[in-house]
């Protein structure tokens, strides 16, 4: 394959991941809450929305089969994501069924959606294994999060306030405004699916001979140092989504905020992401993902903490600045999390078993996060009705002060809960074993130095444009260096995970 094609090739994947960034955005996260509260869900069902996209990950077993016999992982990406996107119409379609139905089939239509997503994501993950040199993981994956998250950004606000504007008219079907912008996210996914359909293969060798599917699927588990990666990622993403999938629930009902300013929030948290997944994605490279872990998780364990700090009464007229603060931390954390989780399960898998290896990963880890948000579901109308309190009183003088420290009662006991199982989720971390690193200390200075650079090239106006401006890599494909072989490996390439494809 010459330069020029590899080039197209990148072009094509930088564009697929942004059209399947901008189909997820309008159909996943504060728009599906949307939609469903506007159908009349409870909570049962919400949480229920909320465990749908990792309880399907299991599908990525018979995705690993599928990749393994067919031995073409465009092909399988390509069907996959297109017959999943069609269920996005489907979805649009339920305020006009009417009755309680409407939300049973937008929870179905969201369910096929996201199992399509499942099994094209196991290729899709496959497949950029093989195509991004491992040295390369973390810039490569930093920029590419930081386009999606501009993109993203950008489609939020506009969503946001159209919602808003459509939301002051009468329609005679609740909900009307939301269908169509799953309509719009159709489109745009059917967009990525062609997209994918012309973008060159990267084929996979051979079978030299027939592997036994039991031992494949088996292989992780037996693999030491991975089960207790697996361990890990299987606590962690229990804990985190035991109260992540609520935050939008509770700003829309809990505070009674409007749809376009919890989109503004949200937009703060994605503007601090893209600021801080450069800094995230040198270190990992500099040092490694276990060391980014250390400070990243415990970052993001706090902030949700700090989410019980807004039922607090005296915090009430600093509530929304409060809650700023919180987005923005939280985007730090969360782009630090993220990629380091992600960077350090494709390092830890063999060359040459990362289909099965990934697919193992991604089913444990999905398991734990699907169940949390349905307990979540579950417990909430239980929680709604008790309250815990604890306050210190100063007596003496004129008058008695009391001051509420913490106040728990309904979404905010999630908050707590969440906390403290996150804790334990990082003492698994201590277990798991990876190459290279270094000191704490040493880490935390180069940390300082990153965000004294970065801060003071933002306290100008040139540093300003510079994280508002559209990268230039995404419209010219990067350099390419040529092995020796001739054949050339990529700097850059399209999304890799399963959610771009469909979630």
């Amino acid at each position: 394959m010459t330069a020029t094609d590899l080039n197209r090739t990148f072009r094509l994947l930088t564009y697929d991941a942004l059209a399947s960034e901008a189909m997820s955005t309008l159909s996943t996260g504060v728009f599906l809450t949307g939609f469903a509260l506007a159908l009349g869900a409870s909570n049962f069902a919400i949480g229920l929305l909320a465990a749908v996209p990792f309880a399907v990950q299991f599908l990525q077993f018979p995705g690993v089969i599928l990749v393994e016999r067919l031995r073409r992982r465009r092909a399988i990406c390509t069907w996959s994501a297109g017959i999943g996107r069609c269920f996005l119409i489907v979805a649009a379609l339920a305020p006009f069924v009417g009755g309680g139905s409407s939300v049973a089939i937008l929870v179905a239509s969201i369910a096929v959606y996201q199992a399509a997503a499942a099994v094209a994501g196991c290729a899709w993950n496959s497949w950029m294994r093989d195509l991004v040199p491992e040295t390369e993981f973390g810039r490569f994956f930093g920029r590419r999060a930081a386009a999606n998250t501009a993109m993203a950004t950008a489609l939020a606000l506009a969503g946001g306030v159209l919602v808003d504007f459509l939301g002051r008219m009468t329609f005679a079907v609740p909900g009307t405004s939301y269908a169509g912008l799953f309509l719009v996210s159709a489109a745009i996914g059917f967009l990525g699916v062609r997209l994918l359909s012309i973008t060159p293969d990267q084929p996979m060798p051979p079978a030299t001979k027939h592997t036994p599917m039991l031992p494949l699927l088996i292989a992780p588990f037996r693999h030491r140092n991975f089960r207790r990666l697996m361990a890990f990622l299987a606590s962690w993403n229990f804990a985190a989504n035991l109260a992540s999938p609520f935050f939008a629930v509770y700003m829309l009902k809990s505070l009674d905020y409007p749809l376009r300013t919890v989109i503004v929030l949200s937009t703060a948290s994605q503007l601090s992401n893209i600021a801080a997944i450069g800094l995230w994605g040198s270190l990992s490279d500099r040092f490694s993902n276990k060391a980014v872990l250390r400070f990243a998780a415990p970052l993001f364990l706090l902030c949700t903490l700090a989410w019980s700090l807004t039922g607090l009464a005296w915090a009430k007229p600093i509530t929304f600045y409060l809650l700023l603060g919180i987005h923005v931390l939280m985007g730090i954390a969360i782009a630090g999390v993220t990629l380091a989780t992600g960077n350090i399960a494709m390092k830890l898998s063999p060359a040459g078993q990362a289909t099965s290896f990934l697919a193992a990963s991604g089913v444990v880890s999905a398991s734990c996060a699907a169940v949390a948000p349905i307990v979540g579901g579950l417990c909430a109308d239980f929680f709604a009705t008790h309250e815990l309190t604890l306050a210190f009183t100063w007596r003496g003088g004129l008058q008695d002060v009391t001051v509420q420290v913490l106040n728990f009662h309904a979404w905010t006991f999630f908050f707590g809960i969440a906390f403290v199982l996150g804790l334990l989720a990082l003492h698994q971390l201590s277990f798991v074993e990876e190459a290279a690193g270094t000191s704490s200390r040493l880490m935390m200075r180069d940390i300082m130095l990153e965000a004294r650079r970065s801060l003071r090239g933002l306290s100008s106006v040139a540093g300003l444009l510079r994280i508002a401006r559209v990268p230039p890599w995404i419209g010219r494909p990067p350099r390419v260096k040529m092995e020796r072989a001739g054949v050339a490996r990529p700097n850059d390439a399209g999304d890799r995970s399963p959610s771009s494809l469909g979630s």
